[in-house]
């Protein structure tokens, strides 16, 4: 009597069809994701490095697309800080404010969303390695007290610039 994998000599390695079917379909699962990650070039991280230089200042606002009213009224108020205090680096681009909409977003945005792992309403103030969040605090001082507000943002943004 020889010895075999299993009961049945005729099917040696695998006894069932469908042990074959999962091994196939675990072989080609394994070659595709492989193949799409190396796939992945060099460029679409170039041009996340070059928006991201660590010479530059980004303030992102990230929002969904129903806005409540408070998410106008801050980024009212950024813009009013940034074009009051801030149109030297603004203009200069030293100083960037983009705003980005997470329910519908272009290619490039997806890219930032993607890098930064950005999952909800956010306001964040990006330099190189510094990443602040500042949504708290401008959802909580905005509205009533835009006095604080500025000078909370206008510590945090001068505290990046000046590096």
């Amino acid at each position: 009597m020889s010895q075999s994998f299993c009961f049945y000599p005729q099917l040696r390695f695998f006894p069932s069809k469908l042990k074959w079917y999962r091994t196939l379909i675990l072989a080609f699962t394994l070659i595709t994701g492989l193949v799409m990650l190396s796939s992945t070039t060099s460029a679409d991280k170039a041009v996340f490095e070059n928006s991201l230089d660590g010479q530059q200042v980004y303030i992102y606002y990230f929002y969904f697309t129903p806005r409540c009213d408070e998410c106008i009224i801050v980024e009212e108020a950024l813009l009013k800080i940034l074009n009051g205090h801030y149109s030297q680096e603004v203009k200069n681009k030293r100083l960037i404010f983009q705003i980005i909409n997470l329910s519908d977003p272009d290619p490039e945005s997806k890219k930032i969303i993607k890098e930064l792992r950005v999952r909800r309403q956010l306001l964040l103030l990006v330099s190189g390695d510094i990443k602040i969040n500042l949504t708290r605090d401008a959802f909580r001082f905005a509205e009533n007290q835009y006095e604080r507000f500025r000078d909370i943002m206008k510590n945090a943004i001068d505290q990046v610039l000046s590096r």
